[in-house]
């Protein structure tokens, strides 16, 4: 059976234990401080007996909801995200954003996502990078999707970049193993780029790892993959967005890692008029105790890329599509701050949503603070489509609700950098 080790002693004192046991098929990941290996019963004892920590390496998998046929509406987020960008002079693209993506693998040959892979491994058993599954391929679509031949650019941040990381094999399942593997990675990745002195809007420097997957939470705060995220963000400075999982509407359903502190946990609501929480979406609290999810957004029959041909589309449902909104939400948000305070100007979610309550939106009857249903609400966009879902409303107004919301966002980044 295979097993994940972990200790304090260091890296080279876990890996060196692991081999005197004669533990077989053994894997290290540097970064992170993670050996993985082949045990059996008198060798997990023998390991725990001498202070390591071994825990059986769990599975994780994508979840979606597919819809039978198209639903009347659904480009209407594509619309609403390229009218946000249009009302910028020049238009906004997400130009300089770098996006992680930790799936099933991307079909970057369709006409959406063609030259926005610039780098990619697989870290499965599947003979390919490509996605055979069809999860991948749509969030990589939601978060950078260029211009197709409807002449639509359907991705919130057409300009960013995408890494095509794969942890889920061809049946969209993965192991802790993987995703682990896919995290360091893009902290080797990061690492890499900074001690070559890239600007953060380089192409090879990762800003944010998206992970549309997920696992049942287990109340470790030692969790391999827990830690890892931790690492990535606190050590390496990247974002880690999560779906918060389709186990809702029950309580204490949030997925694992979406339940890390370190990580933004995304729920799901209707992609309809107004903020209405998907059932599905999963609930806080985690099993610590914490409040999640951190931040929703659309989810529900959100028109995405097929991985079936190179010009087709299909429609899904699941917070695995509310997530990938957020991280390509980051592009927009970075990119308008950039041109307003310089190009050294940053922008985190895991430093913004300190200061959530007062750029976010949220039902009236909601609670007030963060909650275990919308978290702290709706990320300011929520404000911008309800404005241009007006048709009554005057030009003028639905700029300066626009304008008001974005600087209230790039105002949070700035008081995060002054911290």
């Amino acid at each position: 059976m295979r097993y994940i080790v972990t200790s304090t002693m260091g890296l080279a004192q876990i890996e060196a234990e692991c081999r005197k046991v004669a533990a077989g098929n053994v894997r290290v990941a540097r970064l992170l401080e993670q050996v993985f290996c082949e045990l059996d019963d008198d060798q997990v004892k023998a390991l725990a007996g001498r202070g390591l920590k071994v825990k059986p390496v769990k599975e994780h998998r994508a979840d979606q909801v597919v819809a039978m046929q198209e639903v009347p509406g659904v480009e209407t987020l594509a619309d609403v995200f390229y009218l946000v960008r249009s009302y910028f002079t020049p238009p906004l693209s997400g130009v300089g954003l770098t996006v992680a993506v930790l799936d099933s693998g991307i079909r970057k040959s369709h006409e959406s996502l063609q030259y926005k892979v610039v780098h990619e491994v697989n870290f499965t058993d599947s003979d390919t990078a490509s996605d055979v599954y069809g999860h991948g391929t749509g969030v990589a679509y939601l978060i950078a999707g260029g211009q197709h031949m409807a002449g639509a650019e359907a991705g919130v941040s057409p300009g960013a970049i995408l890494m095509n990381i794969k942890v889920l094999n061809d049946e969209g399942l993965g192991t802790d193993e993987s995703v682990i593997m896919g995290i360091e990675e893009v902290c080797e990745l990061a690492q890499a780029a900074r001690v070559a002195g890239l600007l953060p809007t380089d192409d090879m420097y990762p800003n944010v790892i998206n992970l549309s997957l997920g696992s049942e939470d287990d109340g470790d705060v030692d969790n391999p993959v827990r830690v890892a995220c931790r690492q990535a963000s606190v050590e390496y400075g990247l974002d880690v967005v999560a779906a918060a999982g389709n186990s809702g509407p029950d309580m204490s359903t949030i997925s694992l890692p979406a339940c890390e502190p370190e990580v933004i946990a995304v729920g799901a609501i209707e992609t309809i008029g107004g903020i209405v929480a998907w059932e599905k979406s999963s609930r806080g609290p985690t099993l610590e105790g914490s409040t999640k999810p951190d931040f929703v957004l659309w989810g529900t029959d959100i028109t995405v890329a097929s991985k079936a041909a190179d010009d087709e589309y299909v429609t899904k449902s699941g917070t695995s599509f509310s997530a990938p909104i957020l991280s390509g939400l980051t592009g927009l948000v970075w990119e308008s701050g950039r041109r307003a305070y310089g190009a050294g100007w940053p922008f985190r979610w895991a430093i913004a949503r300190e200061f959530a309550p007062y750029f976010c939106v949220k039902p009236p009857d909601a609670a007030v603070k963060k909650d275990n249903t919308f978290g702290y609400g709706v990320p300011a966009m929520g404000t911008m489509v309800g404005e241009m879902s007006q048709p009554a409303a005057p030009m003028e107004e639905m700029m300066v609700s626009m304008t008001t919301m974005m600087a209230m966002v790039m105002m949070v980044g700035m008081l995060g950098r002054a911290l």
